[in-house]
C-alpha cells in the first residue's frame, strides 16, 4: 500500500512539471508573439568626429540601439532574413555617409515602411566633445579629456506617429588617441571610453522614449 501511494504522489508530481513547462513555454510564445519585429535603419553623424561616419561604428551603434529598444520591451530585432536585414544594411550605408544618404533612412522611418517589420528606428549622434584638462601639482599632475556624447533616439511603431529622445554620456580618459575598439569587425564599446559613453547616451534617449 505505502508502494502504490507513492507511486501515485509521483505521478502527481510528473504531471505537474509537465503543467508548469506547458505553461512556461505558452507564455514564451504568447510574448513572442506580442513582439513588434524592429529594425535600426540609420545612423547618422551631426558631428564633426568622423569615427561615426565609419560604416562599422554605425552598424554597432545600431545594434545597440536595438538590444536596448529590446530589453525595454515590446520589439524583437529582425536577424533572421537575409533580404530584410541585406534592405538594412544598405539604409544603415547610406545613413552613415556624409551629405544626402540620410535622406533614405529618414524616409523610411516617416513612412514606416520596411518589409518584414513593424517597427523601425533611427539614431543620430548630434553631439561630440572632447574637452582637456590637467589636475595634480607639479610632477604629480596628468593630463585628462573628458568626452561627451549625445544622441537622438527616434522611433516609429506601428501606426504610432514618430517619437524621438535624446540622451548624454560622459567619461574621462587619459588617452586622445582611440575612441572606439574594432576586433574582428566587432565594436568593443565596453574597451573605452568613448564606447562606454556612446552606450550610456544611448540607453538613457531610450529610456526617455514615450511608451503607450
Amino acid at each position: 500500500m505505502w508502494f502504490d501511494l507513492r507511486m501515485v504522489e509521483l505521478g502527481r508530481l510528473k504531471v505537474f512539471f509537465c503543467c508548469l513547462l506547458l505553461t512556461s513555454l505558452s507564455i514564451s510564445v504568447a510574448r513572442a508573439g506580442e513582439l513588434h519585429r524592429l529594425a535600426v535603419v540609420g545612423v547618422a553623424n551631426k558631428t564633426g568626429e568622423g569615427e561615426f561616419s565609419n560604416l562599422l561604428i554605425a552598424q554597432g551603434i545600431a545594434q545597440v540601439v536595438a538590444q536596448e529598444l529590446y530589453d525595454a520591451g515590446g520589439f524583437l530585432p529582425v536577424e533572421d532574413n537575409p533580404e530584410i536585414t541585406g534592405r538594412i544594411n544598405e539604409l544603415l550605408a547610406l545613413s552613415a555617409q556624409v551629405g544626402s544618404g540620410e535622406a533614405e533612412s529618414e524616409k523610411a522611418l516617416s513612412s514606416g515602411k520596411v518589409p518584414g517589420c513593424e517597427a523601425l528606428a533611427t539614431v543620430k549622434i548630434v553631439k561630440f566633445s572632447k574637452s582637456r584638462s590637467r589636475g595634480g601639482i607639479g610632477p604629480f599632475s596628468s593630463a585628462k579629456v573628458e568626452i561627451a556624447v549625445e544622441v537622438e533616439v527616434s522611433l516609429k511603431d506601428g501606426e504610432k506617429p514618430v517619437v524621438s529622445a535624446q540622451g548624454k554620456g560622459t567619461g574621462i580618459t587619459k588617452s586622445q588617441s582611440v575612441l572606439f575598439e574594432v576586433r574582428k569587425d566587432k565594436v568593443n564599446f565596453d574597451q573605452t571610453t568613448a564606447g562606454q559613453a556612446t552606450l550610456e547616451a544611448v540607453k538613457a534617449a531610450v529610456a526617455k522614449l514615450p511608451r503607450s
